[in-house]
């Protein structure tokens, strides 16, 4: 057989997990394996690029029933037609063509100060909100479609992150309140969901303290206890197993003192069918700068409802 990869290779190249792969041949007969000589599966190379589209689709928030069934034209057309790039205003929309093409030019110096340029000119607020978000979806699609490779993919995030990184440490307020315990579990490595909230929430008077990706489950009770944590905060990516998402939810919430929110958000919280009590699901990024904001009047209003004896009223049981 020839023009053929393993289960490994194809998933590695597509960010989808192998135990989605071998579900969606299950149940959908796509991506449709042969087999070698010793019996495993191998995969024809060309299924990749379909296999990318789903992976940016489903980023966006598209379940994988409506997707994985389609041909790599119908998927490519979804793609064309999602609004990423035009739900932003129209220079900014402009900004993010100019920095798309910086990037595929390899000009690492120009991009990195372009970059730095648009803080400046929009704010670190609107810059997340306005062009990284868009900016991070259109780099997704330029290497779904080809124009770029997973090496140009890497520069960007590097740099990216080391531009937030910078503004989390002039913006951090470690007197801060609420105080937000922001990390992502086990498996999942991507990282700018979580500094985009950590410089979100920052903005908005939180106290953030990151605990980068995957933070084991039994860490997180402890962390949340020894940094006098209010709120939990988890970042899901696409990449993550959806099936894994609600029983890790629910050991979370045992294991987390209820008087600790936990908020989630990501695109792999996207689509979820349920929510196990108890935790709060935030899937844009103005869904949590609003619940930071809320977070102290909810908290005042509690305390105000709260009997002169300091006990619990029924409505606080």
């Amino acid at each position: 057989m020839t023009d053929v990869c393993t289960i490994a290779a194809i998933s590695l190249d597509s960010g989808i997990s192998k135990e989605v792969l071998r579900k969606w041949e299950e149940r959908y007969g796509f991506p449709g394996p042969e087999r070698d000589a010793s019996g495993h599966r191998v995969y024809a190379v060309h299924q990749t690029a379909r296999l990318k589209l789903i992976k940016r689709l489903i980023d966006n928030g598209m379940r994988p029933s409506q997707l994985v069934p389609l041909s790599e034209e119908a998927l490519q057309s979804l793609l064309d037609e999602q609004s990423i790039i035009n739900s932003v205003p129209a220079m900014e929309s402009q900004v993010v063509d100019e920095l798309m093409a910086l990037l595929q030019l390899h000009d690492r110096s120009a991009l990195d100060d372009r970059l730095k340029q648009e803080v400046k000119r929009l704010g670190v607020e609107k810059f997340v909100m306005e062009v990284m978000c868009p900016l991070n979806g259109a780099v997704g699609t330029a290497w779904v479609q080809g124009k770029i490779g997973i090496r140009d993919e890497h520069v960007y995030s590097e740099m990216i992150q080391s531009l937030i990184r910078e503004e989390i440490s002039q913006v951090s307020k470690p007197d801060g309140w609420p105080r937000m315990l922001i990390t992502t579990p086990s498996g999942e490595l991507h990282t700018l969901g979580i500094l985009m909230v950590n410089v979100l929430a920052s903005l908005h008077s939180a106290c953030c303290i990151s605990l980068g990706p995957q933070t084991p489950i039994q860490e997180i009770p402890i962390a949340a206890a020894d940094y006098r944590a209010d709120i939990v905060c988890l970042c899901f990516s696409a990449a993550f197993p959806k099936r894994k998402i609600l029983p890790y939810l629910k050991e979370l919430r045992s294991v987390v003192p209820q008087n600790v929110e936990i908020w989630i958000g990501g695109a792999g919280a996207v689509g979820l069918d349920r929510s196990p009590r108890g935790i709060r699901l935030l899937l844009t990024l103005h869904e949590v700068t609003d619940a930071v904001r809320n977070y102290g009047r909810a908290k005042y209003s509690q305390r105000q409802r709260r009997p002169a004896n300091g006990l619990r009223s029924n409505t606080e049981s």
